[in-house]
């Protein structure tokens, strides 16, 4: 089941085409900067800090930029979202360590989405799946808060999610799995899973969401960022509800703009 691992599951949270981030977020009324810090999940070891910004018009997000850094703050992966669609937005991740780059693009009169591995590959792309209520990437936020009411009344839906490692969608299940608290906060817990036969031998992941803000607060379960060995990290981000402040057009140009660099 590992080659299943490590081609099928990617993080949804998180979550950014390039080109359109700074023409469109210039016209934004709002931003709002905010960071997780992500460890191993067995050994609690420190692995990365994600950085956001977020623009948003009328309350809803338009474009977001997240650097990924190393410890010593230094950025080596960078994600651009454009919600040119809520629930599937146009996104690029690229990884300055690994060569990795994933995400969803215009093309032509469509949108393809497109995958390479490490640097040493090839990419490859195709037309992006039509499937009604398709959900990739940071699109899934904008699905849990959009479906909240049915989530937490305990219904499970599944959900088309894109895999850009396939070039397609996967059917998923979410639903509640439990509350809790996290830092003393009241949280709801879903669990995101593989439908079908698959789900029975593969990992779910669990996002712990504020109950009253329905704010991401913490996410258990395999990034999209991988490992030396290609192997997807499988780790616990916690973002700290304190870190939430209020950012500027500046901020999200610099995000932008910054240098990768791989970890040293």
């Amino acid at each position: 089941m590992e080659w299943i691992r490590r081609t099928f599951f990617c993080k949804m949270v998180v979550a950014l085409g390039c080109g359109a981030v700074g023409a469109v977020a210039a016209h934004a009324d709002d931003y709002l900067g905010y960071q997780g810090t992500a460890s191993d999940l067995r050994s609690h070891a420190f692995l990365y800090r994600e950085q956001h910004v977020l623009a948003s018009r009328n309350g809803q997000p338009s474009e977001r930029v997240v650097l990924y850094t190393c410890r010593n703050g230094a950025p080596f992966a960078r994600k651009t979202v454009s919600y040119v669609n809520p629930l599937a937005p146009n996104f690029e991740l690229e990884d300055a360590s690994s060569g990795m780059v994933e995400g969803i693009r215009p093309a032509g009169g469509g949108r393809d989405v497109f995958f390479r591995a490490d640097k040493s590959d090839a990419e490859k792309s195709k037309p992006l799946p039509t499937v009604p209520g398709l959900v990739a990437d940071a699109g899934f936020d904008e699905f849990v808060r959009a479906n909240w009411q049915s989530l937490s009344s305990e219904q499970e839906l599944t959900v088309p999610f894109l895999i850009p490692s396939r070039l397609d969608d996967m059917n998923f299940r979410i639903g509640e799995l439990h509350q809790s608290k996290v830092d003393g906060v009241p949280v709801e817990v879903f669990r995101l899973k593989l439908s079908g036969f698959f789900g029975w031998f593969l990992p779910g992941i669990d996002v712990y969401y504020d109950t009253h803000d329905h704010v991401l607060m913490r996410y258990v379960g395999l990034s999209d960022l991988r490992d030396a060995s290609g192997d997807n990290m499988k780790v616990d981000i916690r973002f700290d509800p304190r870190d939430r402040k209020t950012a500027t057009e500046a901020d999200l140009d610099r995000a932008l703009h910054a240098r990768l660099a791989p970890c040293t």
